[in-house]
Protein backbone atom coordinates (compact mmCIF):
# COMPACT_ATOMS: atom_id res chain seq x y z
CA UNK A 1 0.00 0.00 0.00
CA UNK A 2 2.91 2.35 0.65
CA UNK A 3 4.46 4.34 3.46
CA UNK A 4 4.85 7.91 4.65
CA UNK A 5 7.72 9.91 6.14
CA UNK A 6 6.65 12.59 8.65
CA UNK A 7 8.26 16.02 8.50
CA UNK A 8 8.98 15.88 12.23
CA UNK A 9 8.82 13.48 15.15
CA UNK A 10 5.91 15.16 16.91
CA UNK A 11 2.59 13.38 17.34
CA UNK A 12 0.88 16.08 15.27
CA UNK A 13 3.30 15.69 12.36
CA UNK A 14 3.14 11.88 12.41
CA UNK A 15 -0.65 11.83 12.62
CA UNK A 16 -0.98 14.42 9.85
CA UNK A 17 1.22 12.34 7.55
CA UNK A 18 -0.87 9.23 8.18
CA UNK A 19 -4.24 10.96 7.80
CA UNK A 20 -3.09 12.58 4.55
CA UNK A 21 -2.08 9.15 3.25
CA UNK A 22 -5.47 7.72 4.22
CA UNK A 23 -7.29 10.56 2.46
CA UNK A 24 -5.16 10.41 -0.69
CA UNK A 25 -5.74 6.67 -1.07
CA UNK A 26 -9.48 6.87 -0.36
CA UNK A 27 -9.25 4.33 2.46
CA UNK A 28 -12.61 3.74 4.14
CA UNK A 29 -12.36 4.96 7.71
CA UNK A 30 -14.76 2.29 8.94
CA UNK A 31 -12.30 -0.38 7.83
CA UNK A 32 -9.49 0.96 10.01
CA UNK A 33 -9.86 -1.01 13.24
CA UNK A 34 -6.37 -1.38 14.75
CA UNK A 35 -3.06 0.44 14.95
CA UNK A 36 0.43 -0.79 15.76
CA UNK A 37 3.31 1.26 17.15
CA UNK A 38 5.97 1.27 19.84
CA UNK A 39 5.17 2.49 23.33
CA UNK A 40 6.71 5.96 23.26
CA UNK A 41 4.58 8.76 24.69
CA UNK A 42 4.50 10.42 21.27
CA UNK A 43 2.41 7.49 20.09
CA UNK A 44 0.47 6.53 23.21
CA UNK A 45 -0.15 9.84 24.98
CA UNK A 46 -3.69 9.86 26.38
CA UNK A 47 -4.66 13.29 25.09
CA UNK A 48 -2.43 14.17 22.12
CA UNK A 49 -0.64 10.96 21.16
CA UNK A 50 -0.62 9.73 17.58
CA UNK A 51 -3.19 7.02 18.30
CA UNK A 52 -5.54 9.46 20.00
CA UNK A 53 -5.29 11.85 17.06
CA UNK A 54 -5.98 9.04 14.60
CA UNK A 55 -8.99 7.87 16.60
CA UNK A 56 -10.40 11.39 16.43
CA UNK A 57 -9.76 11.42 12.68
CA UNK A 58 -11.46 8.09 11.91
CA UNK A 59 -14.28 8.80 14.38
CA UNK A 60 -14.08 5.59 16.40
CA UNK A 61 -11.78 3.80 18.80
CA UNK A 62 -8.90 1.72 17.48
CA UNK A 63 -7.50 -1.51 18.83
CA UNK A 64 -4.12 -0.63 20.38
CA UNK A 65 -1.34 -3.05 19.40
CA UNK A 66 1.74 -1.61 21.11
CA UNK A 67 5.04 -3.34 20.34
CA UNK A 68 5.94 -5.99 22.89
CA UNK A 69 9.59 -6.12 21.81
CA UNK A 70 9.85 -2.48 22.83
CA UNK A 71 8.09 -3.24 26.11
CA UNK A 72 10.53 -6.12 26.67
CA UNK A 73 13.60 -3.90 26.39
CA UNK A 74 12.40 -1.22 28.82
CA UNK A 75 12.81 -3.30 32.03
CA UNK A 76 16.38 -4.16 30.98
CA UNK A 77 17.12 -0.51 30.29
CA UNK A 78 15.82 0.62 33.69
CA UNK A 79 17.50 -2.24 35.54
CA UNK A 80 20.81 -1.41 33.87
CA UNK A 81 20.51 2.25 34.84
CA UNK A 82 19.62 1.32 38.42
CA UNK A 83 22.68 -0.91 38.76
CA UNK A 84 25.24 0.99 36.69
CA UNK A 85 24.00 4.56 36.30
CA UNK A 86 22.48 6.51 33.45
CA UNK A 87 23.95 6.94 30.00
CA UNK A 88 26.11 9.95 29.11
CA UNK A 89 25.57 9.99 25.35
CA UNK A 90 24.18 7.98 22.42
CA UNK A 91 26.94 5.36 22.79
CA UNK A 92 28.47 6.02 26.21
CA UNK A 93 27.76 4.81 29.73
CA UNK A 94 28.69 6.37 33.05
CA UNK A 95 29.24 3.26 35.17
CA UNK A 96 31.91 0.58 35.43
CA UNK A 97 29.84 -2.09 33.65
CA UNK A 98 28.75 0.20 30.85
CA UNK A 99 32.27 1.37 30.13
CA UNK A 100 33.51 -2.22 30.10
CA UNK A 101 30.86 -3.12 27.49
CA UNK A 102 32.56 -0.87 24.94
CA UNK A 103 35.50 -3.26 24.43
CA UNK A 104 34.17 -6.55 25.82
CA UNK A 105 34.51 -8.32 22.46
CA UNK A 106 38.30 -8.09 22.84
CA UNK A 107 38.30 -10.12 26.07
CA UNK A 108 38.93 -13.85 26.27
CA UNK A 109 36.20 -16.18 27.48
CA UNK A 110 36.95 -17.50 30.98
CA UNK A 111 35.34 -20.10 33.18
CA UNK A 112 31.87 -18.89 34.14
CA UNK A 113 28.90 -20.02 36.17
CA UNK A 114 26.11 -21.31 33.88
CA UNK A 115 22.71 -19.62 34.07
CA UNK A 116 20.05 -22.18 33.13
CA UNK A 117 17.18 -21.00 30.95
CA UNK A 118 14.58 -22.29 28.51
CA UNK A 119 14.53 -20.86 25.00
CA UNK A 120 11.92 -21.61 22.33
CA UNK A 121 12.78 -23.45 19.15
CA UNK A 122 13.10 -20.82 16.45
CA UNK A 123 14.17 -20.79 12.80
CA UNK A 124 17.47 -18.92 12.57
CA UNK A 125 16.71 -17.96 8.97
CA UNK A 126 14.35 -15.33 10.34
CA UNK A 127 17.02 -13.76 12.57
CA UNK A 128 19.58 -11.03 11.96
CA UNK A 129 23.23 -11.60 12.90
CA UNK A 130 22.78 -9.77 16.22
CA UNK A 131 19.69 -11.81 17.03
CA UNK A 132 21.48 -15.06 16.18
CA UNK A 133 24.28 -14.01 18.51
CA UNK A 134 21.83 -13.47 21.37
CA UNK A 135 20.29 -16.88 20.77
CA UNK A 136 23.64 -18.66 20.55
CA UNK A 137 25.27 -16.99 23.54
CA UNK A 138 22.15 -17.58 25.64
CA UNK A 139 22.32 -21.29 24.80
CA UNK A 140 26.05 -21.32 25.58
CA UNK A 141 25.69 -19.67 28.99
CA UNK A 142 22.73 -21.87 29.84
CA UNK A 143 24.64 -25.05 29.01
CA UNK A 144 28.01 -23.90 30.33
CA UNK A 145 29.69 -24.84 27.04
CA UNK A 146 31.04 -21.89 25.04
CA UNK A 147 32.23 -22.83 21.52
CA UNK A 148 35.31 -21.14 20.07
CA UNK A 149 33.36 -20.12 16.98
CA UNK A 150 31.01 -18.06 19.14
CA UNK A 151 33.89 -16.41 21.01
CA UNK A 152 35.19 -15.11 17.67
CA UNK A 153 31.90 -13.46 16.66
CA UNK A 154 30.93 -9.85 17.24
CA UNK A 155 28.14 -9.08 19.73
CA UNK A 156 27.07 -6.09 17.63
CA UNK A 157 27.72 -2.36 17.72
CA UNK A 158 27.17 -0.24 20.81
CA UNK A 159 24.13 2.06 20.70
CA UNK A 160 21.55 3.04 23.32
CA UNK A 161 18.87 2.66 20.67
CA UNK A 162 19.79 -1.00 20.19
CA UNK A 163 19.30 -2.75 23.50
CA UNK A 164 19.55 -6.16 21.92
CA UNK A 165 23.25 -5.57 21.25
CA UNK A 166 23.61 -4.18 24.77
CA UNK A 167 22.17 -7.47 26.03
CA UNK A 168 24.68 -9.32 23.84
CA UNK A 169 27.54 -7.33 25.32
CA UNK A 170 26.34 -7.87 28.88
CA UNK A 171 26.53 -11.62 28.28
CA UNK A 172 29.90 -11.34 26.52
CA UNK A 173 31.28 -9.34 29.45
CA UNK A 174 29.86 -11.85 31.94
CA UNK A 175 31.69 -14.83 30.40
CA UNK A 176 34.90 -12.78 30.08
CA UNK A 177 35.05 -11.48 33.66
CA UNK A 178 36.82 -13.23 36.51
CA UNK A 179 34.65 -12.96 39.64
CA UNK A 180 31.94 -10.74 38.10
CA UNK A 181 30.31 -8.19 40.37
CA UNK A 182 26.86 -8.81 41.82
CA UNK A 183 25.51 -6.14 39.49
CA UNK A 184 26.94 -7.78 36.38
CA UNK A 185 25.72 -11.20 37.50
CA UNK A 186 22.21 -9.85 38.04
CA UNK A 187 22.15 -8.18 34.63
CA UNK A 188 23.36 -11.39 32.96
CA UNK A 189 20.72 -13.40 34.82
CA UNK A 190 18.02 -10.96 33.73
CA UNK A 191 19.08 -11.17 30.09
CA UNK A 192 19.26 -14.97 30.18
CA UNK A 193 16.12 -15.63 32.23
CA UNK A 194 13.80 -12.80 31.12
CA UNK A 195 14.93 -10.65 28.21
CA UNK A 196 16.19 -13.30 25.77
CA UNK A 197 13.43 -15.91 26.31
CA UNK A 198 10.75 -13.22 26.07
CA UNK A 199 12.32 -11.76 22.93
CA UNK A 200 12.38 -15.09 21.10
CA UNK A 201 8.92 -16.10 22.31
CA UNK A 202 7.52 -12.85 20.91
CA UNK A 203 9.47 -13.35 17.68
CA UNK A 204 8.19 -16.93 17.41
CA UNK A 205 4.53 -15.99 18.03
CA UNK A 206 4.12 -12.34 16.99
CA UNK A 207 0.33 -12.45 16.57
CA UNK A 208 -1.67 -10.01 18.69
CA UNK A 209 -3.61 -12.96 20.10
CA UNK A 210 -0.47 -13.98 22.00
CA UNK A 211 0.14 -10.51 23.46
CA UNK A 212 -1.44 -10.96 26.89
CA UNK A 213 0.19 -14.37 27.24
CA UNK A 214 3.63 -12.98 26.41
CA UNK A 215 3.16 -10.22 28.98
CA UNK A 216 2.11 -12.71 31.65
CA UNK A 217 5.10 -14.95 30.95
CA UNK A 218 7.42 -11.96 31.11
CA UNK A 219 6.14 -11.23 34.61
CA UNK A 220 6.49 -14.83 35.78
CA UNK A 221 10.09 -14.97 34.53
CA UNK A 222 10.99 -12.14 36.94
CA UNK A 223 10.27 -14.24 40.05
CA UNK A 224 13.99 -14.74 40.78
CA UNK A 225 14.72 -11.02 41.17
CA UNK A 226 15.52 -9.58 44.63
CA UNK A 227 12.58 -7.48 45.96
CA UNK A 228 14.18 -4.09 45.25
CA UNK A 229 14.85 -4.90 41.61
CA UNK A 230 11.61 -6.80 41.14
CA UNK A 231 9.70 -3.70 42.27
CA UNK A 232 11.61 -1.57 39.74
CA UNK A 233 10.98 -4.00 36.89
CA UNK A 234 7.31 -4.45 37.78
CA UNK A 235 6.82 -0.67 37.80
CA UNK A 236 8.21 -0.51 34.26
CA UNK A 237 6.06 -3.42 33.10
CA UNK A 238 2.98 -1.81 34.68
CA UNK A 239 3.52 1.45 32.78
CA UNK A 240 3.80 -0.43 29.49
CA UNK A 241 1.18 -3.15 29.99
CA UNK A 242 -0.88 -2.27 26.92
CA UNK A 243 -1.51 -5.93 26.19
CA UNK A 244 -3.14 -6.32 29.59
CA UNK A 245 -6.00 -4.07 28.48
CA UNK A 246 -9.26 -5.99 28.55
CA UNK A 247 -9.55 -5.84 24.74
CA UNK A 248 -6.20 -7.57 24.32
CA UNK A 249 -6.83 -10.09 27.09
CA UNK A 250 -10.13 -11.03 25.46
CA UNK A 251 -8.39 -11.31 22.11
CA UNK A 252 -6.00 -13.87 23.60
CA UNK A 253 -8.86 -15.71 25.28
CA UNK A 254 -10.68 -16.07 21.96
CA UNK A 255 -7.75 -18.13 20.64
CA UNK A 256 -7.08 -20.08 23.82
CA UNK A 257 -6.82 -23.84 23.32
CA UNK A 258 -9.26 -24.40 26.19
CA UNK A 259 -12.88 -24.27 25.08
CA UNK A 260 -14.20 -22.92 28.39
CA UNK A 261 -11.80 -19.94 28.17
CA UNK A 262 -13.01 -19.13 24.65
CA UNK A 263 -16.61 -19.37 25.84
CA UNK A 264 -15.86 -17.09 28.79
CA UNK A 265 -14.36 -14.50 26.43
CA UNK A 266 -17.44 -14.61 24.21
CA UNK A 267 -19.78 -14.09 27.17
CA UNK A 268 -17.76 -11.12 28.39
CA UNK A 269 -17.73 -9.53 24.93
CA UNK A 270 -21.50 -9.92 24.52
CA UNK A 271 -22.06 -8.44 27.97
CA UNK A 272 -19.80 -5.46 27.21
CA UNK A 273 -21.65 -4.73 23.96
CA UNK A 274 -24.89 -4.36 25.89
CA UNK A 275 -23.33 -1.79 28.21
CA UNK A 276 -21.59 0.53 25.75
CA UNK A 277 -20.93 1.27 22.11
CA UNK A 278 -18.29 -0.97 20.57
CA UNK A 279 -16.83 1.88 18.53
CA UNK A 280 -17.11 4.98 20.72
CA UNK A 281 -13.81 6.76 21.32
CA UNK A 282 -12.63 6.26 24.89
CA UNK A 283 -9.62 7.23 26.95
CA UNK A 284 -7.24 4.28 26.87
CA UNK A 285 -6.15 3.46 30.41
CA UNK A 286 -3.63 0.75 31.25
CA UNK A 287 -5.23 -1.45 33.94
CA UNK A 288 -3.60 -2.19 37.27
CA UNK A 289 -1.88 -5.55 37.00
CA UNK A 290 -2.22 -8.50 39.31
CA UNK A 291 1.42 -9.60 39.41
CA UNK A 292 0.49 -12.77 41.30
CA UNK A 293 -1.85 -14.00 38.57
CA UNK A 294 -1.35 -17.64 37.67
CA UNK A 295 -3.13 -17.22 34.31
CA UNK A 296 -2.90 -14.40 31.78
CA UNK A 297 -6.66 -13.80 31.90
CA UNK A 298 -6.36 -13.03 35.62
CA UNK A 299 -3.84 -10.24 35.08
CA UNK A 300 -6.68 -7.74 35.51
CA UNK A 301 -9.92 -7.67 37.47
Amino acid sequence: MGHVTPNAGTSESIATSITSFITQHNIQLSKIIAIGCDGTNVNTGKHNGVIKRLEQFVGHKLHWLVCLLHANELPLRHLFQKIDGKTTGPQQYSGVIGKALESCENLAVLEFEPIPTLLPEIDKKDLSSDQKYLLDISHAISSGEFPTSLANRSPGKMAHSRWLTTANRILQLYVSTNNPSEGLKLLAQFVIKVYAPSWFEIKQNPKATYGARHLHQMIKKCAFLPPEYKSLVFDVIQRNAYFAHCENVLLSMLEDQRAHIRELALRRILKARKLQSSYAIRQFNIPTLNFQAEEYYNLIS
